[in-house]
């Protein structure tokens, strides 16, 4: 070790110091010399040595301290900075920190370029584990920084694609266009084009509805079959196809600059719900690279979905066109189902109840949870007790079961293990079977259960009863059909009784429509003062205790006319039971008050006219009126308390027959039929009448009304009544030659049919015999719902009145005029239809001819044709005639210039009335060719072309107003 001189310094004064005070030891033990001049010198030079020691110290630790803030603290300026010392060795270490210190300012810049996204470059001799260190960092953010800004093209591309779905999502074309012109540029590829999925005699094929090419829209048209090029071998295999070296002549559209052609193509499958409906084609000068492809996959998925839409939209727009054009032909017999609907009132509004109570079994449904652990292979491990129950296994049952005997459905199945195989979890509902081979469904969720290794172990099994869920929105729906096409009133309120729904029955009924009374709590408006407040008090009642309602009460409706309802109204509640809403169904009762009121009017007729009496269940008379006692010659003290037998002899009495009569009555059936009976004198009298039992709340027969009357004389008439019989029955026959008829089974199915049905439509009874009535409408008519519907409202107990098509043995179509009334055998069970009716082809002709008269009569007014933009199309002579044009100058004529509506009336408003099938009238003002303004009281009506869009607009000038046209006969 080399020792440097202020180490020299700090040794000689360490051992000058030590020498004085050996010294100073040495004088006062050894030589006994104890002088205070010798001491103190010795003293001065050892404090001497000290302060050379002292001094060599601090300067030598101020250097060090400079050293430390220098190795410790880079904003330190080493330029500033002077370091002096002898000793080589620190000298030595203050020229390493300066090294390093340049090196680490270095590094330091180079990691600031590199955060700022410049790019370094070293040489040679920079090459150490830092600049290592500093490069591979570089290498790392730039790959980082590649990675954000392309996870960041991504996202911002599906935002903004995400809005031009949004926005485009009403015609196809347009759709189409817009987006693959949206994607090619944004991909910045050359040309692309979108394919959707269409199916023509059961064959899919890939129609072009957008294509997009060097910036330009392009009007090519195609249609691709399976396997048919690479567009047409990805709808056969539904997966991405990808080429990076096309054949020169596969693209046929060229950029007007030159004839260059791209040459990577990318057809991606367009997947909804992982059904197929279309697919986008992309071509490119440059090849792809992965995260533009990924980006490609993710918007289709989106784009598919949205094709998926409009589909369903458009698909939804011709479905309305249609049941509006169902309502326009229905209309016509809507009064005579109104007549018939009366009728059915009474029945509806008990039907109405006991959907009510349904309603109330279908809010309480059991959410039970099952659940069972699968095997990798599919084998069920283990099960509660709940999840056996419900499938009704034994714990033998469960050894051999595998989870392919729960879910039967192969796909369905191999989409469940490929989702838990993956580490996802998956939901589902799905069918299944007891093992008493009942129909079941249950929603199911499946989760993977892995080892400590990670691997798949087990799976999770949990699921829950829907069966009655499913049944509930089955029947909802058919609710829901029933709500939109009844006559009764449906109002839904919230918890708080504010509505926020009602049916169009109910705004037949009342006359208010949901706009007006939105919001608003039906008591409020419906009832009037002569409404019962002790009824009113009641309903209000029973909606604080969340409790069913049936009710009868007095209403108003916007005119001010009262009308009876039944009522009923039930609390619905969500699966915590919590109040959610309010369901309301009201019947109009007023009919059925009246025929109530007339049914008491005509018991006491009834009562007045025909012998009555009364007897418990046991036969004991309790009450008789004055017709009976005049027929038997009793007075009333005599009979009261009296058995029924005091009428009866003896033998009758004691017969098995009169035992079994009171036995029946006392179950509640009824007995009719003719009965011999005593008078007080002893005179045999004939009565015939009927045993009716009347019932308690429960249904129990409480007492016996016996309605009778005195057919002793009538008896006499027999043999007439037996001639009239056989008068009927001749009848019956003429009727059945002169009507036609056909006969269904219950299940649809023709069972007979008459002569007079068989000549006119020119079958032979083989020919229909088995075939349904759908088989017997024209075939564009056989799948249409209204058909459907009747047939279900047939088999319900409804019956059906008015005009009928079908067609003959020719396949031409033949009208009828009748009714098709179901018929039910003594079990109150359907036993057949029956369908009466007179054919009437020949009438609709004719009436079709008188149409045609009528559309020639309007040739006495004149008319004007235009086209949907007000474009002036034709017109009859009149017109001409009333304006001064000529054919020749007419479609030369401004309408808007030329043509005024009345205040308040546009071009636009009246094609958005004709557009939705009004007829429109209203005052028309036009310019004559002279320059002189006419009035006139018009009636606009739409033509529509066979796709039912409107094509054109009829203009009937049905009055002139304030003008002086005089118009000559042209007829």
């Amino acid at each position: 070790m080399r020792i440097d001189r202020n180490h020299w310094y700090l040794l000689l004064g360490f051992g000058g110091m030590l020498i004085a005070f050996v010294a100073s030891i040495f004088l006062t033990l050894i030589v006994k010399i104890i002088n205070p001049y010798y001491h103190l010198t010795i003293y001065a030079v050892a404090f001497f040595f000290f302060i050379v020691m002292v001094m060599n110290y601090i300067r030598e630790r101020k250097g060090i301290k400079q050293i430390s803030d220098l190795g410790t603290n880079l904003d330190v300026d080493d330029s500033k900075f002077e370091f002096k010392s002898s000793n080589k060795w620190t000298q030595n270490f203050y020229k390493d920190i300066l090294a390093n210190r340049q090196k680490i300012k270095l590094a330091t810049d180079w990691i600031n370029d590199i955060a700022n996204g410049k790019s370094i470059e070293l040489v040679d001799s920079e090459e150490n584990q830092l600049t290592k260190a500093v490069i591979n960092l570089q290498s790392e953010l730039t790959t980082y920084r590649t990675k954000e800004e392309r996870r960041t093209w991504q996202a911002e591309g599906l935002a903004k694609f995400s809005e031009l779905l949004r926005t485009y999502n009403e015609n196809m074309r347009d759709f189409g266009f817009q987006i693959i012109s949206e994607t090619v540029k944004y991909v910045e590829a050359n040309q692309g084009a979108i394919f959707l999925v269409q199916e023509e005699e059961e064959e899919e094929y890939l129609e072009m509805v957008g294509c997009y090419a060097y910036e330009r829209r392009k009007l090519a048209k195609k249609k691709i079959y399976k396997g048919q090029g690479l567009v047409g071998q990805c709808l056969q295999e539904k997966d991405l196809i990808y080429i990076t070296d096309v054949p020169e002549k596969y693209v046929k559209i060229t950029s007007g600059l030159g004839h260059a052609l791209p040459r990577h193509i990318i057809i991606i499958p367009l997947l909804n719900d992982e059904k197929m409906v279309g697919a986008m084609e992309i071509a490119s000068f440059k090849i792809l690279e992965d995260y533009q492809i990924k980006f490609l996959q993710d918007l289709a998925k989106n784009i598919g979905a949205s094709l998926s839409v409009i589909q369903v939209n458009e698909n939804t727009q011709k479905l309305l066109e249609e049941s509006q054009k169902m309502s326009a032909e229905l209309q016509a017999n809507e009064e005579e189902m109104r007549q018939n609907m009366e009728e059915m009132e009474a029945t509806q509004e008990e039907m109405s109840r006991n959907q009510l109570e349904l309603d109330g079994v279908f809010n309480a449904i059991n959410n039970t949870l099952l659940k069972a652990e699968i095997d990798v292979e599919g084998n069920f491990k283990s099960a509660n007790q709940k999840f056996k129950d419900f499938l009704k296994w034994s714990d033998d049952d469960l050894k051999y079961k595998k989870h392919e005997n729960i879910c039967r459905d192969q796909q369905r199945c191999n989409d469940i293990w490929k989702a838990v195989r993956s580490g996802d979890n998956y939901i589902v509902e799905y069918e299944t079977r007891t093992s008493k081979k009942e129909k079941v469904w249950i929603e199911a969720s499946y989760s993977p259960v892995l080892d400590f290794s990670g691997n798949l172990s087990k799976i999770l099994m949990l699921a829950q009863d829907i069966t009655e869920r499913v049944a509930n929105e089955e029947e909802q729906r058919r609710l829901s059909l029933v709500a939109d096409n009844t006559d009764n009133s449906v109002i839904i309120t919230d918890k708080d009784g504010y509505i926020e729904y009602v049916n169009s029955g109910f705004e037949k009924m009342t006359g208010y429509t949901l706009e007006e009374i939105k919001g608003k709590k039906p008591g409020h408006f419906l009832q009037g003062p002569e409404t019962n407040q002790d009824t009113k008090r009641k309903i209000s009642q029973l909606l604080k205790e969340q409790k069913p309602i049936y009710e009868e009460i007095l209403n108003y409706d916007k005119s001010g006319n009262s009308y009876w309802v039944s009522l009923a109204i039930n609390p619905v509640k969500d699966e915590n039971a919590e109040l959610k809403n309010y369901i309301a169904i009201q019947a109009d009762i007023t009919h059925t008050k009246k025929s109530a009121l007339d049914a008491k009017y005509k018991l006491e007729a009834i009562g007045r006219s025909n012998a009555v009496m009364e007897f418990d269940t046991n036969g004991i008379i309790l009450e008789v009126n004055q017709n009976y006692l005049d027929i038997i010659g009793y007075d009333r003290q005599e009979l009261i308390g009296k058995h029924h037998e005091i009428m009866v002899d003896k033998s009758t009495s004691e017969s098995t027959n009169y035992k079994n009569l009171w036995e029946k009555l006392a179950k509640g059936e009824f007995v009719t039929g003719e009965f011999e009976r005593y008078t007080k004198s002893g005179e045999k009298v004939i009565l015939k009448g009927v045993f009716n039992p009347i019932f308690d709340i429960n249904g129990k027969a409480i007492k016996i009304v016996k309605f009778a009357t005195d057919i002793t004389q009538e008896k006499k008439l027999a043999k007439d009544n037996e001639r009239q019989q056989v008068e009927l029955l001749n009848h019956m026959e003429a009727i059945d030659k002169t009507i036609g008829s056909l006969e269904f089974n219950e299940k649809g199915k023709i069972v007979r049919a008459n002569d007079i049905y068989l000549s006119i439509t020119g079958f032979k009874f083989e020919d229909i015999k088995g075939k349904s009535y759908f088989d017997l409408l024209p075939e564009k008519d056989r799948f249409k719902p209204q058909y459907q519907m009747m047939w279900e409202s047939l088999q319900n107990g409804k019956f059906f009145s008015g005009e009928f098509k079908q067609v003959d043995s020719q396949g031409h179509e033949v009208w009828l005029s009748g009714t098709i009334n179901p018929i039910y055998n003594n079990s109150n069970n359907l036993e057949k239809v029956l369908l009466l009716a007179q054919f009437t082809t020949k009438s609709k002709q004719k009436l079709n001819e008188l149409n045609g008269s009528v559309s020639a009569m309007k040739g006495v007014i004149p008319i004007l044709e235009v086209n949907t933009d007000f474009s002036l199309k034709n017109a009859n002579p009149l017109f001409f005639e009333a304006s001064g044009y000529s054919r020749m100058n007419l479609k030369s004529v401004n309408f808007k210039e030329n043509f005024n509506f009345e205040k308040g009336i546009t071009a636009k408003t009246v094609l958005t009335d004709l557009e939705n099938g009004k007829k429109v009238e209203t005052n028309l003002e036009f310019k004559t060719k002279e320059g002189d303004w006419v009035g006139s009281k018009v009636s606009l009506a739409g033509v529509q072309n066979l796709d039912l869009e409107l094509d054109k607009i009829i203009i009937l000038f049905t009055g002139m107003v304030d003008h002086k046209v005089q118009l000559k006969n042209v007829n």
